[in-house]
């Protein structure tokens, strides 16, 4: 199915009309099917949302996200009870032991590092640090023991980005801002799917913060970052300001590109999709290897 991430800059109402979002800025008005949206970010504080769209965006499984101040994803808006059979999925979840979760943690990162690899060799870095990014992916031990993500993870943004670059969540610099952004509108597409499948997002297998309602998101997201490194490495710099044509163009690249899973060519949204439900299948059987994690996102 094709999705839109509808992102909502300037509108002064929203509203239901029939079975469509009407958007009103003005005296203009737009119509958008509602069968055809995935998300909705609100990146106006001035925007005003019925109830009665609210209600109906819940009825279509619609994640709407609003921003905070500083135009970053802030709020999710998503129905509980997104999945028909809530119970016998959460029974289910709160069964899987510690030895399935170590496991599927360490394929993930491995994923992850090997994904890294390849955009390292997409942008044509130094190969050295492509096959030394490769080599620590087969050192990943159970449940990643010895933090090879976190060792991984300093290498690989010094070579993508120069020796310079600093990765911290609250810096506003050009690079790390894209970054923040990048990922959280993917969690927030992730946290969409994970919900929908009738998860409870803040059980993880990787992730244990007690703070944290959205563990088990920040666990199948890491195989699809790299693609938003590159996004980034390609379209900002550390001095660029991250403004509103590069944040739908963000938005633009998520829905419309493709990346490789299971040896297919699959949206970005379809691909989220088909981690989740591999991911339910590997754990519900004990079986790591039934995963399908994005084997190629250098998204085209």
């Amino acid at each position: 199915m094709s999705w839109r991430i509808v992102y909502i800059e300037s509108a002064d109402q929203m509203k239901l009309y029939l079975d469509n979002l009407k958007v009103i800025r003005e005296e203009q008005e737009i119509l958008i099917p509602l069968s055809d949206i995935h998300t909705i970010m609100i990146d106006n504080p001035k925007t005003l949302i019925t109830a009665r769209l609210i209600n109906k965006l819940a009825e279509y499984h619609i994640l709407i996200v609003f921003c905070d101040e500083k135009h970053l994803p802030n709020v999710y808006g998503i129905a509980p009870h997104a999945h028909y059979q809530n119970f016998r999925v959460l029974a289910q979840q709160v069964k899987w032991n510690d030895e399935i979760k170590g496991r599927m943690w360490q394929k993930i990162i491995q994923t992850k590092i090997l994904n890294q690899a390849s955009i390292l060799e997409y942008m044509h870095k130094d190969d050295f640090e492509v096959r030394r990014l490769k080599n620590i992916a087969g050192d990943v031990r159970f449940a990643d023991e010895t933090n090879r993500e976190g060792y991984a993870a300093r290498m690989y943004f010094n070579a993508l980005f120069g020796d310079e670059f600093i990765r911290e969540r609250d810096s506003y610099d050009g690079t790390n801002s894209g970054l923040n952004y990048g990922y959280i509108v993917l969690r927030s597409c992730i946290a969409r799917s994970v919900v929908a499948h009738g998860l409870q997002p803040s059980f993880g297998v990787g992730h244990h913060n007690q703070n944290n309602a959205f563990n088990l998101v920040d666990d199948l997201i890491e195989p699809f970052r790299p693609m938003i490194d590159l996004w980034v490495s390609l379209i900002l710099s550390p001095d660029e300001f991250l403004t509103k044509d590069k944040k739908q163009n963000l938005v633009h690249f998520i829905t419309t590109k493709t990346v490789v899973i299971g040896n297919q060519k699959q949206t970005v949204l379809n691909a989220i999709d088909i981690i989740v439900q591999t991911f339910i299948k590997a754990m519900n059987n004990n079986e790591p290897e039934l995963l399908v994690c994005p084997t190629n996102v250098i998204a085209v």
